[in-house]
């Protein structure tokens, strides 16, 4: 089925990339299209990428995957020996397990031909000896599969190790395997890059097109072919160029000749993409648009930059820094940059480091070049400040009676919310529930409450009970402590003394008892 305008509009959504017109000249009989930069991970095209679909032989990417996950584990080499079994022998005769490449039952053969076999000719019943060689049987080594799957983020869904039968994958994820596959192993380009292989003297050639009979494609070096009736004609392709690699993905084509029309028109978009994006990365410039002309300890200050130059959209990591220290929750490993793009930190200085703070916002390409933007702003050298009042100064009271305690709190700071750690504390020690990390006061006014149960076991005597707002090794609060004497008697001693609490107002309580 030709791509039509929803492709269009799927292509803008994922894509979101400068060379659009690019892409709505591409002719695709495929039903799912995906591409993607392999160095720096990047989508650079995607149709339907995110629909399972029956990937055929293309399972072999993830048999193999998981045969050199063993290799560079040591528990094989590529001299292992692999004994096969009758259930292999006769599938590798049957032309339910394509490509049927004989295997001789009680032969051994080494891994790395078994894999030449797997990724040239695309030989079912070779996934099957590997996996029952690894795993003990076939089903065994399925659930690897699909455990590998969710291990690297993978949407897909594995019913077999060699794709005879259907299972489900995503374009997407075919290609994110693909590209993991490819930087984590390289070496397993030595094998898909070849043309063809000889085995028991009958030579097969690759089933990408690319390397024998077909015009061949510039920089193209793999990776692994799929078709079955459910599929139709599948292929994940990879080429470098400039030493830069695409990796695409075509699902559900129309013909054999035609999902190789369909990659090469990928790639060349895929490349294109890539120049666009390196030359836009090049080009970029970033500028503060919006500063305050200074800063104080627990005031909100925002801090805007915009990029310019930015002709191609692409990723990059994006990270705000205050003094070269980056600030937390404002970092992105995958920042769509674009043309005219903004971001803005929302910041609040907690302590006074100096008479000015340095701001940065640092763009770092994946070739670990960077583009940023500096700007510096004074600190106001006042720390918040407040002052407060209990309603209980001193108190007399019996083991086991609940007193309650009211904090009001009051500055002159002009700072709408301020939050601090606070907690009240019975002799220096925390009283549990009622301490807070997050003690807010709005518009430099707050009220606390604690209602104290005196503990059965108090000594008899002088106790201090304390609120205390602010870090006292802070340089941007002044912390403040309110204090009361409560005096715990025995029954028949001195009665309480207290004061008359003054008329309550909605408050802000520390902790809610």
């Amino acid at each position: 089925m030709k791509k039509r305008l929803l492709a269009v509009i799927l292509a803008a959504a994922f894509c979101l990339c400068g060379g659009l017109p690019y892409a709505d000249a591409l002719d695709l009989q495929a039903t799912s299209a995906f591409v993607m930069d392999a160095d720096t991970g990047e989508e650079l095209y995607s149709y339907n990428g995110d629909a399972a679909r029956v990937p055929a032989s293309m399972t072999k990417v993830m048999t193999a995957y998981i045969i050199y996950q063993e290799l560079a584990a040591g528990r094989l080499t590529m001299d292992t020996p692999v004994r096969i079994s009758n259930n292999v022998a006769v599938k590798s005769r049957s032309a339910a397990y394509p490509t049927a490449v004989p295997l001789t039952e009680g032969a051994t053969y080494t891994v790395e031909t078994l894999l030449h076999l797997i990724l040239i000719p695309s030989a079912s019943a070779s996934c099957i000896a590997m996996a029952e060689h690894i795993s003990g049987s076939e089903s065994a080594f399925v659930a690897r599969m699909n455990q590998t799957a969710r291990d690297l983020g993978v949407n897909a869904t594995y019913y077999n190790c060699h794709g005879a039968q259907p299972n489900y994958i995503t374009a997407r994820s075919q290609a994110m395997l693909t590209y993991a596959f490819i930087n984590t192993y390289p070496t397993v380009l030595n094998i898909t890059s070849k043309s063809g292989f000889h085995f028991n003297g009958t030579y097969y050639n690759n089933t990408n097109h690319f390397l024998n009979t077909l015009a061949p494609y510039e920089g193209i070096d793999g990776f692994k072919t799929g078709t079955t009736a459910e599929a139709g004609y599948c292929f994940t392709g990879t080429a470098v160029r400039g030493g830069r690699r695409v990796i695409s993905v075509v699902m559900g084509s129309t013909g054999d000749s035609q999902r190789f029309a369909d990659t090469r028109q990928l790639l060349d978009y895929g490349f294109e993409q890539i120049r666009l994006r390196d030359a836009a990365r090049a080009a970029t410039n970033i500028v503060f648009t919006a500063q305050p002309d200074s800063i104080r300890p627990y005031a909100p200050a925002s801090f805007a930059v915009r990029l310019t130059g930015v002709s191609a959209s692409y990723t990059a990591k994006a990270q705000w820094y205050v003094n070269g220290q980056a600030v937390p929750q404002y970092g992105n490993e995958k920042f769509q940059a674009s043309a005219n793009k903004t971001s803005t930190l929302h910041y609040i200085l907690r302590d006074i480091p100096g008479d000015t703070a340095t701001i940065s916002f640092v763009l770092t390409m994946p070739d670990g070049t960077e583009k940023r933007a500096d700007t510096i702003v004074s600190i106001e050298q006042r720390p918040v400040a407040y002052t407060g009042s209990l309603n209980i100064l001193r108190a007399a009271v019996y083991p086991g009676k609940t007193l309650t305690i009211t904090a009001d709190i009051a500055g002159k700071n002009g700072i709408d919310r301020v939050q601090l750690p606070a907690s009240w504390q019975l002799d220096g020690t925390d009283i549990p529930a009622y301490a807070n990390e997050h003690f807010t006061i709005i518009n430099d006014r707050a009220q606390s409450q604690c209602h104290l149960t005196i503990p059965e076991d108090t000594p008899p005597g002088t106790h201090t009970v304390s609120l205390r707002v602010g870090d006292a090794d802070s340089t941007g609060v002044r912390q403040l402590l309110l204090s009361a004497e409560i005096e715990v008697v025995l029954p028949g001693q001195t009665g309480e003394d207290r004061i008359t609490p003054p008329a309550q107002e909605d408050g802000n309580p520390l902790l809610a008892a």
